[in-house]
């Protein structure tokens, strides 16, 4: 605890007749806290180290309940706890899930960023049809991580690279957290120290000296309390992280590479097959007896250059002496059993991809295809005839469906669709995307739809009536009351944007630009401040950080800009910019909806 908390207690009523004054004679006094309220990388962190210090039990599908007077969950559900006690919604539910929403990755043998509240994963090696990731941690800085293990161990809170662990890559979770930008921040009740997104280490800064953990320490290294007056309030999005973060690492997660090997273009129709079983020896003749050329693993993708007679084989109960000569994507060269391949893309033969739809409740699958069977993933892994078999209506939505048709060995090329929660399909993007979670919410909430039979346009530009539209779904208003006619020349009332206008005109939210509204032109990231800071009613903010580009921001968008900013509506794009004649896609106005949804 700080020297001003220790005295709050006693003096608690001087304090705050001193602070009040204190405020009333400088406008300029504005006391530095944490993000209030928010979700923040460094608040995650500290979740984890609390839950091992609670010593949390390990209760598989638990999420942070109480069981016997004692927490409990499983490794998803510690992070899962953490949105839930801040009376936030964590839509992942399981470690594949946390890792879709994430905005960028990396391998740990590559590098691990200093940054509190990453996520941690290990490989799925035994059962990757269910998801390749098969735990997930948190990173608590200084080399450790935190997380709720199993029945044996419970929570653990060991170093990263500790004996027995595995973990493998690291995420940077997008779903609505925020993270330290730069400056002094309390983490874990100590100091640290943030520079360009990442906590510094071994160095000096304003004459406090940080550890080797990231924490400022005093001459006989013991952590110095903390000093709030010294903390920045400054905290970024995840896209702000990632951008940063892609000019120093490639943001690539080897995970998939080491379960399932390097993959080609599953659109490339030189693959036509692809391997069905686990652990399969690709071998240099078409007999057992030959030697392995390597280990090819379920979903590997191959070209199938002939067929021959060789050994026969048994196998799950099924006998086959055709093999198949195939190359791998590394340019390997062998045999293997049909037995463990199937074919896609057959020349001449094509079964048609399936097609799912929802009707919002559940998900069918059908072929045109009467004979043909039907196989459905549901983890973004390729789908064969050893996936999960479709009988019937499916009753899960958030998800992304890949399902194909085989018939006679053929396998159709894959159907993708996105169902998301409220059974809205899409496919033009899926849960891997930074996005997807955004995307469903706002549509969930009823500020988007999509724009053409199961497209949704995610990089597309967002256009100025698209965004009143937006704004008018948010108000929940009835636009059956409007009758679309305006007072701009460039507003057709049979627009379906023009009621929309009409009564964001007549409320006073836009007045246009003197020569019309230009409804169909992309929207400024700055109009689009405006706009949101007039619809909630927002108050302009007395002092705050200039953007770098500060001067190109318009007179009459900065109190909106910048009050939009400290509300956690909007942030900058990167290195301190704002970018406020830049446009925003419709993905990412799904995000800056959804915020203004929360406010």
């Amino acid at each position: 605890m700080t020297g001003i908390k220790q005295k709050a207690n006693i003096f608690q009523k001087l304090l705050c007749l001193l602070l009040a004054a204190a405020m009333l004679v400088s406008p300029a006094f504005v006391p530095k806290a944490r993000a209030a309220g928010a979700a923040t990388g460094i608040g995650l962190a500290e979740h984890g180290i609390k839950a091992h210090a609670e010593g949390w039990k390990y209760q598989y599908g638990g999420k942070g309940e109480y069981v016997g007077g004692t927490r409990v969950s499983d490794c998803a559900g510690l992070i899962y706890a953490y949105f839930s006690d801040m009376g936030m919604r964590d839509p992942a539910g399981n470690c594949t899930g946390h890792v879709n929403l994430s905005k960028f990755h990396g391998t740990i043998s590559e590098c691990l960023p200093n940054i509190h509240g990453l996520l941690l994963t290990m490989p799925e090696y035994n059962a990757p049809e269910t998801g390749i990731y098969s735990h997930i941690g948190i990173y608590i800085g200084g080399g450790m991580a935190t997380d709720n293990s199993d029945y044996t161990y419970n929570m653990r809170r060991l170093p990263v690279n500790a004996p027995g662990r595995d973990w493998n890559a690291w995420h940077l979770l997008d779903n609505g957290l925020l993270y330290p930008s730069n400056g002094w921040y309390e983490m874990d009740q100590k100091m640290t120290h943030y520079t360009s997104y990442q906590y510094d280490t071994d160095t000096v800064i304003d004459g406090l000296t940080i550890n080797s953990e990231g924490y400022a320490v005093d001459e006989a290294g013991e952590y110095l309390p903390v000093d709030e007056t010294m903390l920045s309030n400054d905290f970024v999005p995840a896209s702000v992280v990632a951008d940063h973060l892609a000019t120093l690492y490639s943001g690539k997660d080897n995970t998939h590479d080491l379960v399932y090997g390097v993959q080609p273009d599953p659109d490339d129709p030189a693959y036509n097959g692809i391997i069905t079983g686990t652990g399969v020896n690709l071998r240099a003749e078409p007999t057992t007896q030959s030697s392995a050329v390597r280990v090819l693993h379920k979903g590997d993708l191959l070209k199938i250059t002939g067929e021959v007679e060789g050994m026969e084989i048994t196998s799950g109960g099924k006998t086959s002496s055709l093999w198949y000569a195939v190359t791998t994507a590394t340019g390997k060269s062998g045999y293997v059993c049909s037995l463990f391949v199937s074919k896609r893309n057959v020349p001449g033969g094509e079964l048609e991809a399936p097609v799912i739809e929802s009707d919002g409740y559940s998900v069918t699958i059908t072929s045109k295809d009467e004979d043909a069977d039907i196989y459905y993933t549901t983890d973004g892994t390729e789908p064969t005839e050893d996936s999960t078999p479709y009988v019937g209506p499916v009753y899960m939505t958030g998800c992304t469906y890949k399902a194909v048709a085989i018939k006679d060995g053929a396998a159709s090329p894959a159907a993708v669709s996105t169902v998301l929660s409220n059974g809205t399909v899409f496919t033009d993007f899926t849960y891997a995307d930074w996005y997807a979670g955004n995307i469903d919410q706002a549509v969930t909430y009823g500020l988007f739809k999509g724009v053409g039979e199961n497209k949704f346009e995610p990089n597309s530009r967002v256009q100025r009536g698209q965004f009143v539209l937006v704004l008018a779904n948010l108000a929940g208003v009835n636009l059956d009351a409007y009758s679309g006619v305006t007072s701009f020349a460039d507003v057709s009332p049979s627009a379906y944007y023009a009621k929309a206008v009409q009564w964001a005109s007549e409320t006073g939210i836009t007045n246009g630009d003197g020569t019309g509204f230009r409804p169909t032109d992309s929207i400024s990231r700055q109009e689009m401040c405006v706009l949101i800071y007039r619809f909630l009613g927002l108050r302009p903010v007395d002092i705050y950080a200039s953007f770098a580009d500060d001067g190109k921001i318009a007179s009459w968008a900065k109190d909106a800009v910048y009050t939009c900013r400290g509300a956690g509506i909007i942030n900058g794009v990167g290195d301190n910019q704002f970018d406020p004649l830049g446009t925003a896609t419709r993905a990412q106005a799904c995000v800056v909806a959804v915020n203004c949804y929360n406010q």
